[in-house]
């Protein structure tokens, strides 16, 4: 007996040094690169790959001066002065450019003269108590390690110092972009550089710059100088402004990668070009935004010429290998309404106006080889006739045609998910990931119970073909919507008398949709704020049509293959101009955009954690300001333009509060459209898309209401004291006469009621439920009890005023529910 528990204690022991050795060896999961006790100590934005803090630091004197090692070139010592500028903006002293030791910059390879895709932007950085070393294979490595030196500068008690660390460094997508068009409202060179600048800060390598549209012309052309003088209404950049643009992106480690639309979008191109239409002129610039009609003949032979010198032209001014031709949103009405398309598309065999597309962009793809270009485009190119090798897909409508185009062997950029003129909070665009679809086809589809419909969507005058399709029946009625190639379901439609009610979750937004099937047919409606959808369909199939069409099979999502994710590059933020303008475009876009930028630099391990993006992203947002941006100074701008000097403060106090609404959302207050002359200078246009004041409350609210935090609930009654009184100081610039306003006699009024009468409301329901909430908080007697008037207070709160809505209304609520 004592053998066997002899032999027993061995074969335990010999087990649990086993998976002692596993553990340790290969199976314990593996630690962050960086730890969560050295990332609560940084604000470096974007992370990473890998870092390492020690306990001491380099305190920075007026005597902290640069060497050179291996390589010396003009762009490094550009990047240097501009280095040496930025410190001293940053810590208000002196450091005047020098040689010296402690600064060591060793880059081994020089790039070429402009970025390029495989350019490697990898560094190391080491910061000792008597030195720093930046290394790097490249000049773009050392650009951004001066980058991140600057973010890691700290002040202590007047004392600028850099900590100890040991950090090593390199993107996770070559392709890192920001688009900004500046057709459809006009940007100016001076803005375009200052955010350059920014894009430099946080490692963004791509400029992609949407210079034409129905709009707008905006590129200088010597060969055919119709385009830009009867294209822009004078607002163009000459050809000696794109030199300095794309020199100055250059010196920063960013390329410029130029769109000009077509076929579609094109009614700039044809005011002074009507031979290039598809329909006669004359034409205008078009003054509404949208799908409209105006698109390029694809058939004749003297459009290809046109077009052949002026890419010729385009690529002596854009040294990118790619050049962008949009490709997006053709809208056929033109091409179906000429006879003479109908009748070459009759002898090509060409089908339909998608083929149609794919000839256009297989003879354009030819002549951008020609001058040396490579191709990109909109997600709308993806076609088996053009060549896999060289040309980037842009994915806009799903992350589907994302991976489609990486499947079929094109490289792709993402840019689903990273509007930022739909107006979502940073944390949006933060969990959206190029190597992750969200809301694929997860409902079961039952093969046995389902109804399958052949139906168009009409949306302000284009026809989107596709189908829908139910499944189960009662409660668990669910289904697919399948159109534009991306198949998207909805688990939970509802029958309301002879109706369906279901909604489709999409990047702006929920689309609540109502349908009515009526014996072989179906019709139906669904809006988008004003943007109204109507759906008109016929059954083609079902489990109750044995000689319909048959369900085609809904997979789920296969992952990409290790060589497939090759193809995906990276992605773009993307800034449409429709509500933007030069003043508020800075506003519009950062600092949401550094939450992409990590999202394309960082590991992927490492931007998982919002609330920690959040707070560094807090401190970029002010340290950008610093820089020369306006996404801060344009609104207060604004404020004053809207109220006189007296209510300044109390309307920036309610401007700070609101975020404007989403995109489609936001449309709903032009009367009767918005219109590219229509003024962009209204509450909702000083306001931003995100609201820091707002999300800096909700997580005071959360962490007093879960730990008690004092400092929380200081900041919160210091807040909830000042809102109380808002509306009490604004009521005489909403426009009230003097006798209703007690003790408070008017010396100015507003100099624009109108405008501000618009977040009225938001100031009175502002005032109204700080009240509620400091009275609760003290536990003052007189808070209000009764709960379904504080009910209905925070539902009238929650409703869009002026295009803003007031996200503070979620703290608001929770403390009120928290004290009731």
């Amino acid at each position: 007996m004592k053998k066997f528990f002899k032999v027993l204690g061995i074969v335990v022991l010999f087990l649990i040094v086993a998976a002692t050795i596993a553990w340790f060896g290969f199976l314990r999961p593996k630690p962050p690169p960086i730890s969560d006790a050295d990332r609560a100590q940084i604000v470096l934005m974007p992370l990473p790959s890998e870092l390492e803090l020690g306990s001491d630091q380099l305190v920075l004197n007026t005597n902290f001066g640069y060497t050179f090692n291996n390589l010396k070139t003009p762009k490094l010592e550009r990047a240097i002065k501009r280095f040496y500028s930025r410190l001293n903006a940053a810590t208000r002293k002196t450091f005047t450019p020098q040689e010296g030791k402690t600064l060591l910059l060793d880059c081994k390879n020089e790039n070429g003269p402009y970025p390029n895709l495989k350019d490697d932007a990898s560094y190391t950085l080491s910061v000792t108590p008597d030195a720093v070393t930046i290394s790097a294979n490249s000049e773009t490595g050392i650009l951004y390690g001066l980058e991140s030196l600057l973010q890691l500068m700290k002040n202590q008690a007047g004392v600028w110092a850099l900590p100890e660390i040991e950090l090593k460094d390199h993107p996770r997508f070559p392709w890192r972009g920001l688009m900004i068009d500046v057709a459809r409202h006009w940007v100016s060179k001076e803005t375009i550089l200052r955010n350059l600048d920014a894009m430099e800060a946080v490692k963004m390598n791509v400029l992609h710059w949407h210079l034409s549209e129905y709009q707008a012309f905006r590129v200088e052309s010597k060969i055919f100088p119709k385009l830009h003088e009867m294209g822009s209404q004078g607002k163009f950049y000459s050809q000696e402004d794109i030199k300095e643009i794309v020199a100055y992106a250059a010196d920063r480690g960013i390329r410029v990668v130029p769109e000009f639309d077509m076929p579609g979008h094109t009614t700039a191109w044809f005011v002074g070009y009507p031979e290039l239409a598809s329909a006669p002129g004359p034409y205008v610039l078009d003054s509404v935004f949208g799908i409209l009609d105006p698109v390029i003949n694809p058939t004749r032979d003297e459009v290809y010429d046109f077009l052949d010198r002026f890419v010729g032209e385009m690529a002596t001014l854009f040294p990118d290998d790619y050049l962008h031709i949009g490709g997006d949103e053709v809208k056929p009405a033109h091409w179906d309404a000429n006879p003479a398309i109908q009748k070459f598309m009759k002898e090509q065999a060409i089908k339909d106006s998608h083929e149609l597309q794919a000839y256009f962009n297989f003879r354009l793809q030819k002549i951008l080889a020609k001058h040396g270009k490579q191709m990109m485009g909109w997600d709308e190119i993806l076609h088996s006739d053009l060549p896999k090798d060289g040309i980037v897909v842009q994915s806009w409508r799903s992350q589907k045609s994302l991976w489609e185009a990486a499947r079929s062997g094109n490289k792709a950029v993402l840019s689903t998910g990273y509007y930022l003129d739909h107006k979502r909070p940073a944390s949006f665009h933060y969990n959206v990931d190029p190597m992750k679809i969200e809301g694929g086809v997860t409902i079961d589809i039952d093969s046995t119970n389902w109804k399958g419909y052949e139906c168009k969507l009409f949306v302000q005058g284009t026809e989107i073909d596709g189908f829908l399709y139910f499944f189960g029946e009662g409660e668990n009625l669910r289904g697919v919507m399948n159109f534009m190639g991306d198949a998207t379901d909805f688990p939970n439609a509802k029958i309301e008398g002879d109706k369906i009610t279901f909604g489709l979750k999409a990047s702006v937004g929920t689309i609540n949709f109502e349908v009515a099937p009526k014996a072989d047919s179906i019709l139906g409606q669904a809006k988008i704020a004003i943007i109204t959808i109507d759906l008109k369909g016929k059954q083609v199939g079902g489990s109750d049509m044995p000689n319909g069409q048959s369900l085609p099979k809904f997979e789920k999502i296969v992952p990409l293959t290790a060589e497939q994710e090759k193809n995906i590059l990276g992605g773009e933020a993307c800034m449409w101009s429709e509500m933007v303008d030069n003043r508020t475009v800075d506003s519009m876009i950062w600092p949401r955009a550094a939450a992409i930028a990590e999202k394309l630099w960082s590991p992927k391990i490492l931007t998982n954690n919002v609330d920690d993006m959040y707070r560094r992203l807090l401190v970029l947002d002010d340290e950008l300001e610093k820089m020369g941006l306006q996404h801060h100074s344009s609104g207060k701008e604004l404020v004053l333009e809207i109220a006189t000097q007296q209510f300044e403060e109390p309307l920036q106090t309610l401007v700070d509060v609101l975020q404007e609404d989403e995109f489609f959302n936001r449309m709903q207050i032009y009367e009767p459209v918005l219109y590219t002359t229509t003024p962009l200078n209204r509450i909702v246009d000083a306001a931003r898309p995100e609201s820091y004041v707002a999300y800096s409350f909700n997580k005071d609210v959360d962490l007093w209401l879960k730990t008690a935090d004092a400092d929380a609930k200081a900041r919160i009654m210091e807040n909830l004291e000042n809102w109380s009184e808002n509306y009490t100081k604004l009521r005489p610039a909403f426009g009230l006469s003097e006798k209703l306003i007690e003790g408070n006699p008017i010396s100015l009024v507003s100099a624009d009621v109108t405008r501000l009468q618009e977040v009225e409301v938001h100031s009175e329901n502002l005032s109204a439920l700080s009240k509620m909430a400091l009275q609760a908080l003290q536990n003052k007697t007189g808070a209000s009890t009764n709960q379904a008037a504080i009910d209905t207070l925070l539902l009238k709160a929650r409703e869009p005023h002026g295009g803003t809505i007031m996200p503070i209304v979620d703290g608001l609520q929770k403390l009120l529910n928290h004290t009731k």
